[in-house]
């Protein structure tokens, strides 16, 4: 919630920051104070839960969140206490900047009941939660900040379920930095959360515990223009309080994501885990370190959109894999997917073509139009780039693309080249476990036979090149197996 009120006092200050930076002043806190509402609903600004007011060189601006709920929850579904005043002080800088500051704690508590009739309660609390940062009227956002806290706690109740999340604290940064893209920003922002922990109760299964070191966290958005951006949001903000915009501001609103796109030129996230723990009634399952990636390149006529995971240092409960095979778990395993050759921009012009003044959602054929938009002539590509697996018995590796035809399920192709070290260590494994398992002979002999229809890299790897089409032929280096 703060950091939405955050962005909302950003929003404003870039366009109306150029007004009231220069002293701080009566005059100034009230400018300040009408911008900043500007686009609340009216309800809201009469019940002065936004306040501004001259505090030495800075303004203070305070959101009172239970003068908020008192406007809008009329039909009191839900009780919330303990919510108090929260305070940003914006101080003006010679240099046009502005200096952001708050510190506070919040700790309050939500009753009610949920649509299906059960009681629900929420208790959220964070302590010593400090911000600093320096907006730059220029880029219409933060060029630089700063966040930590103490203790984060998060309870929730419903009927018999219950989640219960904490961390012991948090830090954060962000900057930014001009884009090689001209009148471009590129922002970047990485932080960490410390002792996370997670406890699951539900009537169906017995409770899980979940906890780790530590949860890092690695992001960046490339190429953005961040004008255009505010104007587009700006606008659509302006568009919400109009229950029926006129067709001017839907041409407009058109023509702002048509000057905005491609929005960005790359966007990267990384979520890491370390010390990765389950406690399940079975037994404690862990991880070394758990890493989760997106990626997203600039929306053109050619996206790709991608996911991956790496794990490593897999270990399970005493018992639960035979000894025979725990040497087959991998010690490290990756993988990574995407979606390739989106359309993004035909999708767009197929968005900007359709009629918005029409009330409803949309019409199930221009639905599934704008679906088909996505795909350069109706075929879907998934690549996997990297997928491997590494243990001391085995270290394989594979990449390559499957193309399709949503709307024809049996045209597809399969393209893929996998490498592969330390097959005979694997194979010598197979027979000799066969004498307690007389089944992994079978394994023995099929890791044989792929062997046999293997190239020999240079480095000693072996590399298999295999084709699979509408699921009637098969090749594995140029060989026909059907």
């Amino acid at each position: 919630m703060k950091r939405t009120l955050l962005a909302a006092g950003i929003l404003a200050l870039s366009s109306s920051c150029a007004v009231y930076a220069a002293e701080v002043n009566e005059q100034g806190a009230k400018s300040l104070k009408d911008s900043l509402s500007y686009f609340l609903p009216d309800r809201v600004k009469k019940n002065n839960f936004l306040s501004v007011k001259p505090s030495g060189d800075r303004y203070e601006i305070t959101y009172d969140f239970a003068r908020l709920l008192s406007s809008i929850d009329k039909k009191k579904d839900f009780t919330v206490s303990g919510l108090t005043p929260f305070s940003v002080f914006a101080a003006p800088m010679d240099n046009g900047q502005w200096k952001l500051n708050s510190d506070s704690d919040m700790n309050f508590a939500v009753r009610g009941k949920l649509p299906d009739g059960k009681q629900t309660n929420l208790t959220y609390s964070v302590t010593d939660m400090v911000f600093s940062g320096i907006f730059d009227p220029a880029i219409s956002y933060l060029s630089s900040g700063q966040a930590t806290s103490g203790p984060i706690r998060m309870v929730s109740k419903s009927g018999p379920e219950e989640i219960e999340a904490s961390f012991a604290g948090m830090n954060y940064s962000m900057t930014s930095e001009a884009s090689k893209t001209a009148g471009a920003t590129n922002f970047s922002g990485k932080g960490s959360f410390q002792r996370f922990y997670e406890r699951v109760v539900t009537p169906e299964a017995p409770p899980i515990q979940i906890r780790a070191d530590s949860l890092d966290f690695d992001a960046s958005v490339e190429g953005v223009a961040p004008e255009k951006m505010r104007n587009l949001i700006s606008l659509m903000i302006e568009m919400i309080k109009d229950e029926k915009p006129s067709q001017a501001d839907v041409g407009k609103l058109k023509d702002l994501i048509r000057g905005a796109m491609p929005f960005f030129t790359s966007l990267s996230e990384k979520l890491s885990f370390n010390q990765f723990k389950v406690e399940a009634p079975m037994g404690e399952f862990g991880l070394g370190k758990l890493d989760y990636t997106l990626a997203m390149t600039e929306p053109s006529d050619k996206t790709r959109i991608g996911i991956g995971a790496r794990i490593e240092d897999i270990s399970t409960p005493s018992g639960l894999v035979p000894r025979l095979y725990e040497q087959l778990i991998p010690n490290v395993a990756d993988i990574e997917v995407g979606i390739a050759d989106l359309n993004f921009t035909r999708f767009v012009n197929e968005l900007m073509a359709m009629d918005f003044s029409k009330p409803g959602p949309l019409p199930d054929a221009e639905g599934e139009k704008l679906g088909r938009a996505f795909l350069n002539d109706g075929q879907l590509t998934i690549d996997f780039p990297k997928v491997s697996a590494k243990s001391d018995l085995y270290d394989i590796e594979a990449s390559g693309k499957i193309r399709g035809y949503p709307e024809e399920k049996d045209r597809y192709t399969i393209e893929t080249t996998v490498y592969a070290r330390d097959i005979d260590k694997l194979i010598q494994y197979f027979q000799k476990s066969a004498k307690s398992d007389p089944q992994l002979s079978q394994a023995s002999f099929g890791v044989m036979m792929a062997k046999g229809m293997a190239k020999t890299e240079p480095d000693g790897r072996l590399r298999w090149d295999i084709e699979f089409s509408d699921g009637n032929s098969l090749t594995v280096n140029g060989q026909v197996l059907k």
